[in-house]
């Protein structure tokens, strides 16, 4: 990524697009307040308000909370978020970290209208101001309202109209249990499955945890039947590693259960872990039993797994589980009933 970093306090990052061309309309716009920074009519008026901004300028604005960077310094973890977004992301994001009380600003270049620091710092103004009195509301939505008004100010509208775009869900299903198949019983529906923008997310919370902890990994995230999502090689990572952290995906989604020496939790079965060994051969090496491949579940479900390679096999286990659960984390509140 080809970024000019001014450090002004507050976190905002703008990537991807072009100052001059007509860059292609995205779903990206939304409000994802994991920290609870907000209140839920708040979030609403301001997620209405990106997507607004969005169909006027079509410049996708995001903005995102956490409750903590775990130690890792904010223009690292940034970076680690925004790859979530897949290199096609065009934009602005906006990081939140409520426990550090961080704020910096990232802009590339394709976006002349941030490069003079003084609208950044009047960006940054904006959402502060009224954040230290503890409106946090009022600071989301003049945050927002600057941000408008800058693009306002630098590019006209596209003088057609725009369909607004629909912001594509982490995940899809759901549906009553009535309806889980059809009355012939020959077809499964409404099935949870993990998408391309869930897949990325994981891959954000393990590459995070794996910053944090100083480990440099292969990360792979694949679907329930043990295929490539998204994959993800740390600067430094054993390239040999690669293969690894896939092998180790695909055993965990396709069996459905942690990978690790059989059986799970007692003294290993030498026949037993030697019958498998012979399975792996068979199947082109995509059987393993080395730690580091953990299913993703989902109402009961298992809709994928990731599988890490780098380290250990119990620090591979260990950061591929807390990626995960920074997952489920942030699905529950899209998940809850409003």
């Amino acid at each position: 990524m080809n970024t000019s970093c001014v450090r002004v306090g507050f976190c905002l990052l703008i990537i991807g697009g072009s100052a001059t061309g007509q860059p292609a309309v995205s779903t990206a716009s939304e409000v994802r307040d994991t920290a609870k920074m907000f209140g839920d009519e708040g979030v609403r008026k301001a997620t209405a308000r990106v997507v607004e901004i969005e169909r006027r300028f079509r410049v996708p604005v995001t903005i995102e909370t956490v409750d903590s960077l775990g130690g890792v310094p904010i223009d690292e973890a940034i970076v680690v978020f925004a790859k979530r977004l897949g290199p096609q992301a065009k934009g602005v994001y906006v990081l939140m970290s409520k426990q550090d009380r961080r704020i910096d600003v990232i802009a590339t270049k394709d976006y002349p209208e941030f490069d003079a620091r003084p609208k950044r710092v009047a960006i940054r103004d904006a959402f502060l101001e009224k954040f230290r009195s503890g409106d946090y509301d009022g600071g989301l939505m003049a945050g927002i309202a600057e941000i408008e008004k800058l693009l306002a100010s630098a590019r006209p509208a596209p003088p057609t109209s725009i369909p607004a775009p629909v912001v594509a869900p982490i995940m899809t299903g759901g549906g009553s249990p009535a309806a889980s198949t059809d009355p012939s019983g020959l077809v499964l529906r409404n099935q949870t499955r993990l998408t391309l923008s869930g897949a990325r997310k994981v891959l954000a919370g393990v590459e995070l945890k794996a910053l944090e902890m100083g480990y440099k990994m292969n990360i792979a995230v694949v679907d329930d039947g043990g295929h490539l999502l998204a994959f993800a090689r740390m600067d430094g990572a054993r390239p040999a590693s690669a293969n690894t952290a896939l092998t180790k995906a695909i055993t965990a989604a396709t069996f459905r259960a942690a990978t690790g020496p059989l059986p799970p939790g007692g003294p290993p079965d030498v026949l037993l872990n030697l019958s498998v060994q012979n399975a792996a051969a068979a199947s082109g090496g995509k059987i393993t039993t080395l730690l580091g491949g953990v299913p993703i579940i989902v109402d009961g479900q298992v809709i994928g797994a990731v599988g890490v390679g780098g380290g250990s096999g119990e620090q591979d286990a260990e950061v591929a589980k807390a990626g995960i659960a920074g997952f489920l984390e942030m699905l529950e509140p899209a998940r809850a009933p409003k």
